[in-house]
């Protein structure tokens, strides 16, 4: 069956939420950070303007692929390459009342921290999020989206940074990333949530790297 990968749309911004959730409804620290069924309904309403946000903002391609009857089946949220000197500020994130904002900030700390370790000030093509409708999954949508980047970062010479869960790992380095630095933070007292950075770096950068 045929996939086709485009950009997204402002009209598009609902689906996108709707699969987001569906993607990652039952991840730890999704679940950590909205605590509860009244938050995470909220959550999709955050998730529908910062999507709207992202779409506008020229240093974000925010990617779909739609199957064969025009169903989108996937999305993915791309930050361009960034030099320290433009000064780029993110729009912001409106998050729900009743977010757990001790959780979320100490997370956020550690995965830009983890960043930085990994790449410095190096500008990158950085994944934000990509999901797949569970109905979709294993038709190749996130390989196509996974593509655009690597197609990109070999043309320009500038590297891609993500960060995954241990399942993801697999699929990550079929495609030539590499896990440069893991990360964690104990949820709830007890309970360790991992994930962890993942770069690509185009032929040209590794061959530096190994000179």
């Amino acid at each position: 069956m045929a996939l086709t990968l485009c950009e997204a749309t402002e009209s598009d911004a609902n689906r996108i939420a709707d699969i987001h959730m569906a993607a990652f409804g039952s991840n730890l620290m999704l679940l950590a950070q909205f605590p509860n069924p009244s938050v995470r309904k909220e959550l999709w309403v955050s998730l529908v303007n910062k999507t709207i946000g992202e779409i506008r903002d020229p240093k974000w391609a925010v990617l779909l692929v739609r199957d064969e009857n025009g169903e989108i089946v996937s999305f993915a949220k791309w930050c361009l390459p960034i030099h320290v000197s433009e000064n780029y500020v993110e729009s912001p994130w409106e998050w729900p009342e009743g977010t757990d904002m001790k959780v979320l900030n100490e997370w956020t700390e550690i995965v830009e921290n983890a960043e930085r370790k990994v790449l410095g000030d190096e500008p990158c093509y950085r994944l934000s999020f990509m999901g797949t409708d569970p109905k979709h999954e294993r038709r190749g949508a996130a390989s196509l989206l996974l593509k655009w980047g690597i197609e990109r970062s070999n043309a320009e010479n500038v590297p891609i940074a993500l960060e995954g869960t241990k399942n993801a790992a697999l699929f990550y380095e079929h495609h030539g990333f590499k896990a440069e630095k893991h990360i964690s933070i104990v949820l709830n007292g007890f309970r360790n949530y991992e994930e962890t950075c993942y770069v690509f770096r185009p032929s040209n950068q590794t061959a530096d790297l190994k000179s």
